[in-house]
């Protein structure tokens, strides 16, 4: 029995919202694999078919707690220059996808995710025009920064850690005749930060949105 099962006597006042909350519980404390409506019924303390009274089958269900989390999103505060608050926002959309590691597994359309980061789209465009950009070149100059934010929690789900340095780099970059301009840099291969490789990518996509003109920003 889970340690924050709900009696049996409310389920006729279980709300939708009261099932997600749940729901999001158990995936966070024992990860998406690991979760079924059967476990999330003892959780509640509640027959299963009560649950899906509220959501037609599981995926529904999961698309629920993907957006509820989505729109969980703190956007942060407002200070800097243009391009330190740009910074800022990627960062926190990233940190925020990487806070329930499953929560990309459940989307089953990309759409579902910028809707439910809307403040966050809000935000971000807005910056854009503040930027100089405007119509479809600040929807686009955000795009990027999107997807990159995006791009930056699934690697950091795949990838717990970034990899480290090995004895054997040389070895394995070190083949002059076949991959020269890599073998003459392989001493600089190795162990790698992984939030930092994200804040210096961020940087410089910033930087070259902040040198374009506006209108030549390409999706």
């Amino acid at each position: 029995m889970y340690s924050h099962s709900v009696p049996s006597t409310t389920a006729t006042a279980l709300t939708p919202d009261d099932v997600v909350v749940a729901a999001r519980r158990l995936i966070a404390s024992d990860g998406l694999d690991a979760f079924s409506m059967r476990k999330l019924a003892g959780e509640l303390g509640v027959n299963p078919m009560t649950i899906y009274l509220r959501f037609d089958n599981k995926d529904a269900l999961l698309r629920a707690v993907a957006e509820q989390s989505l729109r969980g999103l703190v956007l942060p505060e407002r200070a800097g220059s243009w391009a330190d608050q740009v910074v800022d926002l990627t960062v926190a959309l990233r940190d925020h996808l990487i806070a329930d590691r499953d929560l990309l597994r459940m989307l089953d359309d990309a759409a579902r995710l910028g809707l439910g980061l809307l403040d966050g789209v809000e935000r971000g465009v807005t910056l854009m025009v503040e930027g100089g950009f405007d119509g479809a070149a600040a929807v686009d100059a955000f795009r990027q920064l999107f997807w990159h934010a995006v791009g930056g929690a699934l690697v950091a789900s795949v990838f717990p850690a970034m990899p480290g340095a090995t004895s054997d780099l040389p070895a394995v970059f070190g083949r002059a005749e076949r991959h020269p301009v890599t073998a003459a840099h392989a001493v600089h291969f190795g162990g790698v930060e992984r939030d930092e490789v994200f804040l210096a990518a961020t940087r410089s996509l910033v930087a070259g949105l902040g040198r374009a003109p506006a209108g030549e920003v390409g999706p």
